[in-house]
């Protein structure tokens, strides 16, 4: 799905952002004003509130400001391997050939990139959705940008949405793992993941409930297997298959939209 949008608006919102990080002393000082950890996923707080209200749905006008930084959104440095990078970032966007191609939500995204089919790159929250009941996600979805070069590698060279969870509640470990099917090159797709059977289980997990990397289950199969299974830790993850370079954005989880920023995660 592509999107338009006035190339001096954006510049505007990355002008009046980058003013803000100034006088709050920098990104550190930003997040460090934000108060307790980021804990209450923008449901109050000092740091959730809207300093700047004149500003439209998607972020956009002179007195914008995010309404909260996910300080708790980071580099799985535990999950990364040789030469994979993620990283927070402008667009990507662009007005070539007569089509206009622009971000889904404010003016940036969640980069990531694999050198080789030997690398991975790990980018998530191992804070704010610990010990969440797996069963209570209804919804799951997200938008992904990527390239001619990355589907030449194969149609589903893409990053994966994956929950790390206890798969009792009571310990233990395997991570859910949803494997998108394809997506258009240079420009913006939805992937929805709530209802795909696209999904497994690592390890032992996978065996014992049959979602595994043979016979892919929906979420709702995962769910019905796994009653009492808690979250550890949200993340998107590219590797070890191709080399890829894209972008993430706008990942809904029920209601919330996590919306990734050159300055942090904002949530919508």
């Amino acid at each position: 799905m592509q999107f338009s949008t006035l190339a001096h608006s954006r510049v505007g919102a990355v002008l009046a952002g980058a003013a803000l990080l100034v006088t709050a002393g920098g990104v550190g000082g930003a997040m460090a004003s934000s108060g307790h950890h980021g804990d209450d996923h923008g449901r109050g707080g000092d740091h959730g509130r809207d300093h700047g209200r004149d500003h439209d749905d998607r972020g956009n006008g002179p007195k914008w400001a995010p309404r909260n930084l996910g300080v708790n959104w980071q580099i799985i440095d535990r999950n990364v391997i040789g030469n994979g990078d993620s990283y927070l970032r402008t667009g990507p966007n662009s007005a070539n050939f007569g089509v206009t191609v622009d971000v889904p939500f404010g003016v940036g995204s969640l980069g990531m990139r694999t050198g080789s089919g030997e690398d991975k790159a790990t980018f998530g929250n191992q804070v704010d959705f610990a010990g969440d009941a797996l069963a209570d996600i209804e919804h799951a979805s997200y938008w992904v940008y990527t390239t001619g070069e990355n589907k030449a590698k194969g149609p589903g060279n893409l990053p994966n949405l994956q929950f790390e969870v206890s798969p009792d509640g009571q310990g233990g470990f395997s991570t859910l793992v949803y494997v998108p099917e394809a997506a258009e090159a240079n420009t913006w797709t939805e992937l929805d993941a709530s209802e795909a059977k696209r999904w497994y289980l690592t390890g032992a997990e996978g065996e014992a409930t049959g979602c595994n990397q043979v016979t892919y289950c929906t979420l709702d199969e995962v769910q019905a297997e796994l009653p009492d299974a808690t979250i550890y830790t949200v993340q998107f993850s590219k590797g070890r298959d191709h080399a890829f370079s894209g972008a993430v954005d706008g990942l809904a989880l029920n209601d919330t939209t996590y919306d990734f920023e050159p300055y942090g995660v904002v949530t919508r």
